[in-house]
């Protein structure tokens, strides 16, 4: 039955404003764990790395989103 809901729901997951969103709720999680963690260098990177990769595809995906419209 699940197979079913997915392939329904399946054009979601392919949808610009969607993805845009999404990656933009991730790069706000990771600017938030990025801060948590300022007195930790290897963290506080590895976490400014995942918010600059979410926030580039959230980008990417507005831009995408604009030209369908």
């Amino acid at each position: 039955m699940t197979e079913s809901v997915d392939s329904r729901n399946m054009h979601m997951y392919h949808d610009p404003e969607t993805l845009s969103g999404y990656h933009f709720v991730k790069a706000e999680h990771f600017e938030r764990m990025k801060m948590a963690n300022a007195n930790n260098p290897a963290l506080y990177y590895q976490y400014a790395e995942q918010e600059y990769c979410h926030k580039a595809l959230a980008h990417r995906y507005k831009g995408m989103a604009g030209w369908m419209h």
